[in-house]
């Protein structure tokens, strides 16, 4: 376990998301700093970059999963030694794990090492998980069969913007983050993909500034579909008239004339669904489903 973002304060949360990977049969171990604090963050920036590369790098650990998100994944990134970074493409790939603001560190082992990531909850997430929650991790990271990204069991809804079927491999994030990557050496490569996003605690001008940017720097111009996640508390909070986010969605993605859908359970609700960023996928717009075709793990 790791914490390449925010601090953490409740120890009973970390036992309890260590209770629930026990059950699962894992054993678990803590990064040095996965539990310091340094104002907002989880210890300095070069101590959680140490932490990140020391699970990495030790061959005793199968899987690398992260406490939390919050901020401070880009500093992270940016302290990150480089020649170490390098080094991973020559040891096995691990599972690594995490949502929110753990975007950043997804496009860095992406992008640096071609690894599959899994955006899925984290040891937050797993101190209370759904049976939705846990059963789509179980699926994503300990199969190694296709399986089918389900709806939110207690809002079934799937919206169709444009129709459409299509096959690619899986890319995404937190939307406010793929935003913030652009001009970094990290910014994800979404061409040829299908590119599933969401955020929270975003009102809809702050969604449609960062579809925009994505937009106008290119980054869109090359995807297959896209899959629009949960976006959580992300209703208009100031006073004045406000377009309501599937408005949003509608105005700047339907022009893009990809197989494009909404409400899928990705993100930050309270049932969340686990995906491998970089395996084939298929993307079936006119029925509202999602379906991982390639497995992120190995049967070993």
């Amino acid at each position: 376990m790791v914490a390449p973002s925010g601090s953490f304060v409740e120890p009973s949360r970390i036992e309890r998301g260590i209770s629930t990977l026990a059950g699962l049969g894992l054993a678990v171990e803590l990064a040095p700093h996965a539990t310091s604090a340094y104002g907002h963050l989880a210890g300095t920036d070069e101590e959680r970059a140490e932490d990140l590369l020391g699970m990495l790098e030790r061959p005793d650990i199968d899987a690398v999963i992260c406490l939390k998100g919050g901020a401070g994944a880009m500093r992270t990134a940016l302290a990150l030694d480089q020649g170490r970074l390098a080094a991973l493409a020559d040891l096995p790939p691990k599972a690594f794990v995490g949502f929110s603001d753990i975007t950043v560190i997804h496009s860095v082992l992406q992008e640096s090492l071609g690894w599959v990531t899994f955006y899925g909850p984290m040891l937050t997430s797993l101190a209370r998980p759904s049976e939705y929650s846990l059963e789509g991790w179980r699926r994503a990271l300990m199969s190694d069969a296709p399986f089918a990204v389900d709806p939110d069991p207690d809002d079934p809804y799937v919206g169709t913007l444009v129709g459409g079927v299509v096959e690619a491999r899986l890319a995404g994030g937190c939307l406010t983050l793929l935003s913030q990557l652009v001009g970094t050496p990290w910014a994800p490569d979404l061409s040829g993909s299908i590119l599933c996003f969401e955020d929270v605690d975003e009102e809809p001008y702050s969604v449609e500034r960062d579809l925009a940017h994505l937009l106008a720097s290119g980054q869109l111009a090359g995807c297959r579909g896209i899959v629009i996640g949960q976006h959580t508390n992300c209703g208009p909070r100031s006073p004045g008239p406000s377009l309501a986010l599937e408005q949003v969605f509608a105005d700047l993605l339907c022009p893009l004339g990809i197989p494009t859908i909404y409400n899928l359970p990705i993100g930050h609700g309270r049932h969340l669904a686990t995906l491998p960023w970089g395996v084939r996928a298929r993307l079936d717009a006119d029925q509202g489903a999602l379906l991982v075709l390639e497995s992120g793990v190995t049967s070993d």
